[in-house]
């Protein structure tokens, strides 16, 4: 049986949450391809594709890029579960996979992603993409779960400035007022998905306790949206140049 997906709940408020998408033993698997990916890339990293903390352990915050590098990660990306999914929101329109990423909240740690849209970076027109987190450990607001304000998607990309967070290169300008939308945390288990809009104002805090807290993250857009080449061409420069200066 096909994935349902609750299509008013995700026009209204531009996020949704899809329980045990993924089986446990499957969450098993894709970590063990995880382990080996970071083993096997890791220690020899395109500068940029992966992203450290500033700590004595060196813990992994970010992996860019996993679907360029890894067989395994390009067929998850294309996962049939997650198509359908997708499908029901793109209607007619083709689904387009554009990448995937692993995002590590090692435990304790203090960093947050600051309240940002995608499409600040994305620059999809018209804004028919979606991004998807599978999580891996158990994400709640203790352990800096995707936050979302419900309904920012329907107004627009907000003004963003650099964010000076490494693995969130932009946030807002100024978040919108508190009474505008619901703050709603996205509290997931292992095998499980959220799905939020590319224009959905969203962050992630910290992580409080004294477990890991990894999610992967996939990226998509609809066969009717096209990028801003030139904007999206000036914000790779600038990133490029910010992660230079950070290495």
């Amino acid at each position: 049986m096909s994935p349902h997906l609750d299509i008013p709940f995700y026009r209204r408020n531009g996020f949704a949450v899809i329980r045990e998408l993924f089986t446990p033993e499957e969450v098993k698997d894709i970590e063990s391809h995880v382990a080996e990916y970071l083993d096997q890339f890791g220690p020899a990293a395109t500068p940029g594709d992966f992203l450290y903390e500033d700590n004595a352990e060196r813990s992994l915050r970010c992996a860019f890029r996993l679907h360029e590098h890894s067989e395994y990660f390009a067929a998850l990306m294309q996962e049939p579960r997650i198509i359908e999914l997708l499908q029901q929101i793109f209607d007619e329109a083709d689904v387009v996979a554009d990448g995937t990423m692993l995002i590590n909240k090692a435990p304790y740690a203090s960093y947050e992603f600051p309240y940002h849209q995608d499409n600040a970076y994305q620059f999809w027109s018209p804004p028919e993409a979606v991004g998807v987190t599978l999580a891996l450990d158990e994400s709640a607001q203790e352990s800096g779960a995707i936050t979302c304000l419900s309904g920012s998607h329907t107004m627009g990309v907000f003004p963003h400035q650099p964010s000076g967070v490494l693995g969130a290169s932009r946030g807002l300008v100024d978040r919108p007022a508190a009474d505008e939308y619901t703050e709603e945390v996205l509290n997931l288990n292992p095998g499980d998905i959220s799905l939020h809009h590319v224009n959905t104002i969203h962050r992630t805090g910290p992580n409080r306790t004294p477990h890991q807290r990894r999610n992967l993250g996939f990226s998509y857009h609809s066969s009717l949206a096209s990028p801003d080449k030139i904007a999206l061409a000036q914000y790779e420069h600038d990133l490029k140049e910010f992660l230079q200066s950070e290495t």
